[in-house]
C-alpha cells in the first residue's frame, strides 16, 4: 500500500483515492486544502514522490495543466495609482487589455503557447501565439497594502505603502497538451518514468525541458501585452532566447515566478525518484512565493522579513506550498446558477443587477467570450470565477508555521483592473439558450 501522509486530519474518501491510484513504491504528501477535482480527476495541493523505474504507474494522477502558475511584476506607484484612480481611464485601460488578450475561450481558431518539439538547442520551430489556454486564466493590475520602511535600512519606520504588481496567471497551452498525451500514452504502454523523460526517449528529456518553460514564456509575453495595453512603458522586459529566429519576441522579467503542476527529479535520493507537485507550489523551481485565493479577492504574495521576494522555503512537505483553494461548485452548476440570475435580470420590470456584486466586477474585470449566434447577450454572462467557484485562501492562520511562511510578510493582492478568461464555449452555449428561454418562452432546444 503507498505511504500517504498529511500535515493535517486526511478524509477518507481523499485517502482511498490517493491509495487506489498510487503503487506501493509511491508516496504523496497531502498539504492543508487538498481535494481531488471532481471534473478533471486531477489531485489539489497534493506532493507525490513517485517511483521512476518501476512501471504501471496511473497516469491518472498527471493534471494535463503542466507547469502552470503566476507571474507577478512590480509597477511603480507613481504610474499605476493615476489609471487606478481615474474610472475613464480605467475603463479604457480594461476595454484595451481585453481586446488585446488572445484566449482559447473565445476564438476556436487561436492555439496558445509554444509547440512542444524544438530544434537541437531547444529553440522554436516557428512563432507562437501569447494567450488564455484555459477558463482559469487572468491577467490585469492588482493593488496591495504593503507594510515597509521609507527606505532601506529605517528600521522602526515600517509603515502601510500602497503598492502596484501586474499579475499573469496562465498555462502552457500547446506545448502542455501535446506533453500530457505523449507521457500518458507512453506509461499506458508500461513503460516507467525513467523511460519516458530520459534522453533519446518519448516524450523525452528535451519535451520536459520544453514544457517546463512553456507556461512562464507564455505568462512573461502576457505581462508584456498587459504593460503595453496601460501605457506601462517603464517595465523592463527581456528577449525570449527560446523563440524562433524568424519570430522574436520579447517578455517582461518577472519579480515573481511560481509554478505548480510540475514535475522534476529527485537529486539525492538513494533510488530513481520524480517529484510531481500536483495543485500546490514547488520552492525548489519557483522565483519566490505565491498562492491563490479566488477571483474575486485575488492573490497572497510573500516577502521577507527585509521585504525581499527572494524566499527560502524549507518545510517538511518537500519544500512546497498549497496553491489551489477548495472548490464549492462545478463550472455546470456555476453556469445554470449565473444563467438563471440572468433570466431573473432581464424579466424583471425595472432594471436590475444579475450578479450580487455587479458594480465591482464591472469595474474591475473584463472577458472576451465567443460570439453565439443568434444571442447577442453572450458577453453580459460573466465567468463562472465570478460566482463564487472556490473558497477563500484559510490555511495561512492554522499552518504558517509547519509550512515554513510563519516569518514571512504576507501581501494580499486585490484586482483593480484584471482580464480573465471567458466561460467555456460550450458551457456559454448552454447557459445563454437557457437565460433566454425565460425571456421568450420559446424553447431553444
Amino acid at each position: 500500500m503507498a505511504r500517504v501522509l498529511g500535515l493535517e486530519e486526511i478524509s477518507h474518501k481523499l485517502r482511498s483515492e490517493l491509495q487506489g491510484t498510487l503503487r506501493v513504491c509511491d508516496e504523496a504528501v497531502v498539504l492543508p486544502s487538498a481535494g481531488r477535482s471532481e471534473e478533471s480527476g486531477a489531485f489539489k495541493n497534493v506532493v507525490f514522490r513517485l517511483s521512476g523505474n518501476d512501471t504501471e504507474m496511473n497516469p491518472e494522477i498527471l493534471s494535463p495543466n503542466w507547469f502552470a502558475g503566476v507571474s507577478a511584476v512590480v509597477v511603480p506607484q507613481e504610474v499605476a495609482e493615476p489609471l487606478v484612480r481615474d474610472p475613464a481611464r480605467r475603463a479604457a485601460a480594461l476595454q484595451k487589455l481585453r481586446e488585446k488578450i488572445p484566449s482559447e475561450m473565445a476564438d476556436s481558431d487561436v492555439q496558445v503557447g509554444p509547440e512542444l518539439d524544438a530544434d537541437e538547442t531547444d529553440r522554436d520551430l516557428k512563432g507562437w501565439v501569447a494567450g488564455f489556454d484555459s477558463g482559469s486564466c487572468c491577467v490585469g493590475l492588482y493593488s496591495a497594502r504593503q507594510s515597509r520602511a521609507p527606505e532601506a535600512g529605517a528600521t522602526g519606520m515600517n509603515r502601510a505603502h500602497s503598492a502596484y504588481y501586474l499579475v499573469c496567471k496562465a498555462g502552457g497551452g500547446v506545448a502542455a497538451q501535446t506533453f500530457h498525451s505523449r507521457l500518458t500514452a507512453a506509461l499506458q504502454s508500461g513503460r516507467s518514468l525513467d523511460d519516458c523523460l530520459g534522453d533519446g526517449k518519448s516524450p523525452g528529456a528535451q519535451a520536459l525541458r520544453r514544457v517546463a518553460s512553456a507556461a512562464q514564456r507564455n505568462r512573461t509575453r502576457l505581462l508584456a501585452m498587459a504593460a503595453e495595453a496601460f501605457g506601462l512603458h517603464t517595465l523592463d522586459t527581456i528577449s525570449d532566447n527560446a523563440a524562433s529566429p524568424s519570430c522574436p519576441m520579447r517578455g517582461c522579467i518577472p519579480t515573481i515566478d511560481v509554478t505548480y503542476n510540475c514535475l522534476r527529479k529527485v537529486d539525492g535520493a538513494p533510488r530513481s525518484t520524480w517529484q510531481y507537485s500536483s495543485g500546490c507550489v514547488d520552492a525548489l523551481i519557483s522565483q519566490g512565493l505565491m498562492t491563490s485565493s479566488n477571483l474575486s479577492e485575488g492573490f497572497v504574495a510573500f516577502t521577507s522579513s527585509n521585504d525581499e521576494f527572494r524566499v527560502n522555503l524549507r518545510n517538511e512537505a518537500h519544500n512546497t506550498l498549497p496553491f489551489v483553494t477548495p472548490r464549492l461548485k462545478t463550472t455546470k452548476e456555476l453556469s445554470m446558477l449565473a444563467a438563471d440570475a440572468h433570466k431573473k435580470a432581464w424579466a424583471a420590470t425595472r432594471p436590475m443587477a444579475a450578479h450580487p456584486d455587479a458594480d465591482f466586477v464591472v469595474e474591475r474585470f473584463g472577458w472576451k467570450p465567443k460570439p453565439i449566434e443568434p444571442f447577442n447577450i453572450t458577453a453580459k454572462i460573466e465567468p463562472p470565477a465570478l460566482w463564487g467557484s472556490h473558497k477563500s485562501e484559510a490555511f495561512l492562520a492554522n499552518w504558517a508555521r509547519e509550512l515554513g511562511v510563519a516569518t514571512c510578510k504576507v501581501i494580499r493582492m486585490a484586482p483593480e483592473a484584471v482580464c480573465v478568461a471567458a466561460m467555456e464555449p460550450a458551457k456559454l452555449r448552454a447557459a445563454v439558450k437557457r437565460a433566454q428561454e425565460g425571456i421568450s418562452g420559446v424553447s431553444l432546444n
